[in-house]
């Protein structure tokens, strides 16, 4: 296809988005009483997953507000009867917010984009309602038409089936189609029920984010509720990477030079020291290397805190530190748990110049060898920190934010004394609840609800189910050589893996039942659970595997044989995967909408590569349908996009390198539109 003719195609696309602006009304432009609009004083959380609820690891907010923040998902007001929601860049949720947030979400036209949502709603709604969709982002609407939207909100939710989401989809899809936002007596059943595509849990959508700040990292965390990662990278300096659109900053740890901190000196190697301030010091030998100055302290984990902005970072002595020994939080030290603000620092201290030291060495006869001097300890620094719990040997700590703690292993300088010990999340404040460990570095898991704990150790033949506010034992899961072990079920039953090709399924109440089981094709890798425990993935040496708990079988599988893998996460909608300078995700929910809105989402390089490895067919127009056959999907998913069309650019590519487009055509809301997406 030439130029002109692409650019005639985006044009038209564009001039569909053209739309008219500035009808706005008295009673649209002056907030009215906030008596008369309930939801206003109801409780408003982000929805980082999507899922319509207001999870309790999802923040929940007093403002509506966010000027800088890298989260984008919508607000939520899901109490009392109401669904309401809006975008980020909002300052107010109401029902008009909620029609923006809707054009947002599924509105193929919109492409995400705020501003074009609004000039579109305007277009249709502002002159018959006197509103202006430009001001309705962040002020109440007017009474009248806020009370018909939330009578037509209130019928579309009493549909049956469905998100809450996709039933105030099919209302908007309805006001649209009538201009009209009183709906009560029109939107049936049968509009929900057949208007929509929706694949979740039937398909696995792979893409990837570049990230070329993440290489070997110490750490990799993520936060379920928000689906954040935090990396702690090789140079000490963090990564923070939201997990929805592969948006990432990088910065290190707000530090400060504790005051008065005297450099360490290896008394055996300070047998002869020269301070005469002449050159003599390279008259015996040559002179040696010196190893520069080594911070006491060395950053080892960083787990991301249950806000966005704070972390729980762990410091451990170098071979420079001290190494005292403790078992409590002590009230001085530059290790242990520190709970930190981060992203905001400007700046870094940086460590002060090597100190200079005089060393002599070389042997009787034979080659002369340099001697190395071993580092001595430099500035101590400490995280700026809200609170913090001082201690020489935490070896790793467990956020249970549901309950408020910090389930730490001190080990006390040996596995002989090691104990699983509770602190206050808020605090870093020891709780006297403690757990003997015989090893120090145990496999520490929590179930969904964080109301227990799996305890698994390296030397141990089974794995030890806590009480998580007491440490009490409940329960023994007789199995040995554990690898990796999830909750699911609404925390009934724990998945443990041996690293063999088994995966099996015990149950809690009742551990001593033989487990179910599920061999798979390959041994197992990894193994993680969505938030609600119903959903697992299994990665082994050649394929991702999306898992459902409750039948113990195999949903989808992906071929998957990536190099330098460093860790995988789960959350509500998708498989997160972090490797070298990658973050890799397989999408199994939030896959749902009109044909071409899923249609756009499904078509990516990913699609393309595996088009053009599965068919001898050149890159001609084709349908999406037939693209998805192709490459192995099932007829009763290839079958939805029978009428979406693809139109690769440019016209005269020939292999998937070549294609570096695609034109998507097929109808939303009764008309033909078209959708250019970059690949």
């Amino acid at each position: 296809m030439n130029g002109n003719f692409k650019l005639s195609r985006i044009a038209t696309f564009l001039a569909g988005c053209s739309f008219l602006v500035g009808c706005g009304s008295d009673d649209a432009s002056s907030t009215p009483n906030v008596e008369s609009y309930a939801y206003s004083k109801l409780s408003v959380c982000i929805d980082a997953d999507l899922d319509g609820f207001c999870g309790e690891l999802e923040q929940k907010v007093r403002k509506v507000s966010r000027t800088s923040d890298t989260n984008q998902a919508p607000y939520l007001i899901n109490e009392a009867g109401y669904f309401l929601t809006a975008p980020a860049s909002a300052t107010v949720v109401t029902p008009f917010t909620t029609l923006i947030q809707n054009e947002v979400l599924y509105n193929p036209l919109v492409a995400g984009d705020t501003k074009l949502a609004q000039q579109q709603l305007q277009a249709i709604f502002g002159e018959k309602y006197g509103i202006d969709f430009n001001q309705l982002a962040s002020m109440h609407g007017p009474k009248a038409e806020t009370e018909m939207l939330l009578a037509s909100f209130r019928h579309a939710l009493s549909l049956q089936g469905g998100s809450s989401y996709l039933k105030i989809s099919a209302a908007v899809d309805k006001m649209i189609s009538e201009k009209s936002f009183d709906i009560t007596q029109s939107l049936t059943q049968s509009d929900l029920d057949t208007s929509y595509v929706n694949l979740n849990n039937r398909y696995l959508l792979s893409g990837s984010y570049p990230v070329n700040s993440l290489f070997l990292p110490d750490s990799i965390t993520m936060n379920e509720g928000t689906g954040m990662l935090l990396a702690l990278l090789s140079d000490k300096k963090l990564l923070q990477v939201n997990s929805a659109s592969g948006s990432y900053s990088s910065f290190s740890p707000t530090v400060t030079t504790e005051p008065g901190q005297k450099t360490a000196k290896l008394a055996s190697y300070d047998s002869h020291h020269d301070d005469d301030d002449d050159d003599d010091d390279d008259h015996h030998g040559g002179g040696g290397i010196v190893l520069p100055p080594q911070n006491p302290s060395i950053l080892t984990h960083a787990t991301q805190g249950k806000d966005d902005r704070e972390a729980y970072l762990l410091y451990q002595p170098s071979i420079v530190g001290d190494s005292s020994i403790s078992n409590t939080c002590n009230a001085t030290s530059t290790n242990g748990i520190f709970l930190s603000e981060i992203g905001k620092n400007n700046q870094t201290t940086k460590l002060t110049a090597s100190t200079k030291i005089d060393a002599y060495g070389g042997a009787s006869g034979g080659t002369t060898i340099p001697p190395i001097t071993p580092p001595v300890s430099g500035p101590a620094t400490s995280p700026v920190a809200e609170v913090e719990c001082l201690n020489n040997h935490i070896n790793g700590l467990t956020p249970l934010y549901k309950k408020s703690l910090i389930a730490a292993v001190f080990t006390n300088g040996s596995s002989y004394n090691s104990e699983l010990q509770l602190l206050s999340s808020t605090e870093l404040k020891q709780l006297g609840k403690r757990y003997p460990l015989s090893s120090t570095k145990p496999l520490v898991i929590a179930n969904k609800s964080q109301s227990q704990l799996v305890v698994v150790e390296t030397n141990s033949s089974q794995a030890v189910i806590l009480d998580s506010s007491t440490l009490s034992p409940k329960a023994n899961i007789n199995k040995s050589n554990i690898q990796s072990a999830v909750f699911a079920n609404n925390d009934s039953e724990l998945v443990v893996s041996d690293g063999g090709k088994t995966l099996s399924w015990f149950n809690v109440a009742n551990p001593g039942n033989p487990p179910a089981t599920l061999v798979l094709d390959d041994n197992i890798i990894r193994l993680v659970s969505d938030p609600s425990g119903l959903f697992s993935a299994v990665q082994t040496s050649n394929h991702i595997h999306l898992i459902n708990n409750q039948t113990r079988s195999i949903i989808k599988s992906e071929p998957y044989e990536k190099s330098m893998v460093y860790g995988i996460n789960m959350l509500s909608d998708k498989i997160i995967i972090s490797r070298s300078k990658s973050i890799d995700y397989m999408q199994f929910g939030n896959l749902i909408g009109s044909p071409i809105k899923v249609g756009y989402q499904l078509v990516n390089r990913e699609l393309v590569n595996k088009w053009a490895s599965a068919s001898n067919n050149s890159f001609s127009s084709t349908t999406l349908s037939y693209v998805l056959q192709s490459v192995g999907e099932s007829a009763d998913i290839s079958q939805e996009f029978n009428n979406i069309d693809l139109e690769w650019l440019p016209a005269d590519a020939t292999t998937a390198n070549g294609v570096k487009a695609v034109m998507i055509s097929g109808y939303y809301r009764n008309e033909r539109v078209s959708l250019y997406k970059s690949l």
